[in-house]
């Protein structure tokens, strides 16, 4: 019989969202113990609403729940969330034609991964659609960097990237990949307001199966001396741009 096994969340925004979005699945509240700071004291009085059990620790065992990370004073043992999967993605563009998305192509780092789902939420994006063998996978530290953002934004994790996007682009989604070599910027480009963002592996960028799949290409203009900008920062600037095109679109 398989079991889920429940991972620890610390951070003030990931506890916070996790109690907000799925307390039914947090076994334990966690915190420092003695005086509680206002953020604190909320997050307990959220979890006693809900009935969950809260205990109060030392910082060394918070320390040790978290393998040393940046825990600020609250952990929530919960069980992993569950991620929505090619039939859930199926659904909605049955359902919806007006629909935003994140495509990460194997991006490697969580720490990348948090920020990326950070920008997603902040640009109002529907989704975030991942590849089910490839790339980070979301855990605690993603949480954390996320900010809250990886219990909020839908994630949907696919079996065969390029063949998503095929499917994606036969429902009427515009797919614009973001290439550093392309001569077309993301400012030329017109968008449609069912549209997905497409992100390649931080070294690599996108793999040829992927690209292939892409409508237009698009860079960000370079206008110093770098040739290039951090994965997260880069796809807050192209999600923020197309979010600004499709809400003129759907006037127009």
């Amino acid at each position: 019989m398989n079991t889920i096994k429940p991972e620890f969340l610390y951070g003030l925004h990931a506890v916070a969202a996790v109690l907000r979005f799925r307390p039914q699945q947090v076994r334990e509240l966690n915190v420092k113990s003695g005086q509680l700071s206002p953020a604190v004291t909320a997050l307990v009085k959220l979890a006693e609403e809900h009935r969950i059990v809260v205990k109060q620790v030392s910082a060394g065992q918070l320390q040790r729940l978290t393998n040393d990370g940046v825990h600020q004073g609250v952990v929530a043992l919960a069980e992993p969330r569950r991620d929505l999967d090619d039939k859930d993605l199926e659904v909605l563009l049955f359902e919806s034609s007006d629909n935003f998305f994140l495509v990460l192509d194997s991006i490697d780092d969580p720490r990348n991964l948090g920020a990326c789902l950070r920008v997603a939420d902040g640009a109002g994006v529907d989704g975030v659609i991942m590849a089910r063998s490839r790339g980070a996978r979301i855990t605690p530290l993603v949480a954390k960097v996320s900010s809250g953002a990886a219990e909020s934004v839908p994630c949907y994790r696919v079996a065969n990237l390029a063949r998503t996007l095929k499917f994606m682009g036969a429902a009427g989604v515009q797919i614009v990949g973001a290439a550093g070599g392309s001569a077309a910027t993301i400012f030329d480009l017109s968008v449609s307001s069912n549209v997905a963002l497409v992100i390649g592996h931080e070294g690599s960028g996108l793999r040829r199966l992927t690209r292939d799949h892409c409508d237009l290409l698009a860079s960000i203009p370079m206008l110093g001396t770098v040739d290039s900008l951090n994965l997260s920062v880069a796809a807050g600037v192209m999600l923020y741009e197309i979010q600004q095109k499709r809400d003129k679109s759907s006037v127009e």
